[in-house]
């Protein structure tokens, strides 16, 4: 039961480029949670009319064991930044148009992210959409409930 309580907020602010987090624009989108009755989060990769991602959800919120769909073009990848990852894949390439991301229940007692999950009270993954050669880069937080 005590880990239930240690349930864990994942965030991922789909930012597009040269907007800030905190733009009007992207205030404005919703929030994306597992679908009811489900462990899974449902996120769209739109594209601009130039190729670039582009933001469809402000950010994502899960919890440990829960996972994230994110479905787009036929081609995109989901890419890890700076060789830190919760699913201990960089890189994410889409397979018919679909990337899925499972956190793992543990994740905050795992070694790699345990002294900074405790000296911040959250965990954050840098990543990147890349599709059409071009690339959006939204951070992903992690936090207690």
């Amino acid at each position: 039961m005590k880990k239930i309580l240690l349930a864990l907020n994942i965030s991922f602010l789909l930012i597009s480029s040269g907007c800030n987090a905190m733009d009007v624009e992207t205030k404005k989108l919703p929030v994306s949670y597992a679908i009811e009755g489900t462990n899974t989060a449902v996120v769209g990769i739109a594209l601009d009319k130039t190729g670039m991602p582009k933001e469809t959800v402000r950010e994502v919120v899960l919890f440990p064991g829960q996972r994230v769909v994110f479905a787009g073009p036929d081609e995109f990848v989901i890419v890890f930044k700076n060789k830190k990852t919760p699913s201990r894949k960089i890189e994410n390439p889409s397979v018919n148009g679909v990337v899925v991301i499972n956190v793992p229940v543990g994740i905050i007692e795992q070694p790699a992210f345990a002294e900074e999950f405790r000296k911040n009270n959250a965990l954050r993954f840098e990543y990147a959409i890349r599709a059409n050669g071009k690339e959006l880069d939204p951070p992903m937080i992690i936090k207690r409930n």
